[in-house]
C-alpha cells in the first residue's frame, strides 16, 4: 500500500472514529421523536379525541444534541391546536440544556354521527337520518359534531351530503315562533302557573329569548321559547 492510500486510510479512521464518539455523546434523536409524539398524542386525547395517530417528521441526524441526563420535558403551548400539522418543544433541563421543535401530523380516528341520506336545506334530521360511523379527521374539531345528542329535530342550513361528518354551523335550530305569531304564554312558578294568549314580536328558536306582547293587555313581556312553541316567563 502506497504512503499515499495509507494516509487517507489513516485520515479516513480518524475521522469515523470521531463521529462515532461524537454519535455515543449525543442524544437519541429517535428518544426525541417518541417524547414529541407521546406529547402530541396526550394534547389530543385531553381534547376529546379517540383513537389518535401520530405521525413525526425525521429529525436531522446531524443535530448531535448533548445526551441529555435527566428526563426530557415538553415546553407548555398557548395554542389548542392538537390535529393536523403540530409542533412540540422538547427541552433537556439537565446541564447541557437544549431545546428542539418536533413537528408532525396528528389524526384521530373519531365515530361521529354522519348522515345517512342527503338533505336539502331546510329539510329536518329525523330519527333514520343519522349513524354513528368512524371517520378519520386530520383536522382541528372546527366545530364537528361528535354526539348525536341534540341533532334530532336540527335544520339543514345547506345541502348536506350523506356520508360526512357535521358541522354545527351545517345546522341550525328550526324557528318555531314567527314574528307575529299567536303564542301561548305561561308564566309562574312550580306552584302556580298561568296562562294567556300572546303575540310575538319577533321569531325564534327553542331557547331563544323573544319579546312577545298579551292579546288582552297589550303588555310586552320578555320569555324563552319551549320546545313546544310556548313563551315561559320566568
Amino acid at each position: 500500500m502506497s504512503k499515499h492510500w495509507r494516509c487517507a486510510l489513516i485520515g479516513a479512521l480518524t475521522f469515523t472514529a470521531a463521529l462515532s464518539q461524537a454519535e455515543a455523546g449525543s442524544h437519541s434523536l429517535s428518544d426525541i421523536a417518541s417524547t414529541a409524539a407521546l406529547v402530541m398524542q396526550s394534547r389530543a386525547v385531553a381534547q376529546g379525541y379517540q383513537h389518535i395517530d401520530v405521525q413525526v417528521r425525521p429529525l436531522d441526524g446531524r443535530l448531535g444534541l448533548a445526551k441529555c441526563t435527566q428526563d426530557l420535558e415538553a415546553l407548555p403551548t398557548s395554542t389548542k391546536r392538537a390535529l393536523g400539522a403540530v409542533s412540540v418543544g422538547i427541552r433537556c433541563p439537565g446541564e447541557e440544556t437544549w431545546t428542539l421543535y418536533v413537528r408532525g401530523e396528528v389524526a384521530a380516528n373519531q365515530v361521529v354521527p354522519v348522515l345517512t341520506a342527503a338533505l336539502r336545506r331546510g329539510d329536518l334530521i329525523g330519527n333514520n337520518d343519522i349513524i354513528l360511523k368512524k371517520r378519520r379527521i386530520t383536522q382541528e374539531n372546527g366545530g364537528i359534531v361528535t354526539e348525536i345528542d341534540g341533532l334530532i329535530g336540527m335544520e339543514a342550513r345547506r345541502n348536506l351530503d350523506p356520508g360526512n361528518p357535521l358541522r354545527f354551523n351545517d345546522l341550525v335550530a328550526p324557528i318555531l315562533v314567527e314574528r307575529g305569531q299567536t303564542v301561548n304564554i305561561v308564566s309562574g312558578g312550580s306552584g302556580l302557573r298561568v296562562s294567556m294568549q300572546g303575540k310575538a314580536l319577533a321569531k325564534g328558536a327553542a331557547g331563544d329569548r323573544v319579546l312577545v306582547a298579551n292579546l288582552t293587555s297589550g303588555t310586552r313581556v320578555e320569555g324563552i321559547i319551549a320546545t313546544d312553541g310556548s313563551v315561559i316567563i320566568q
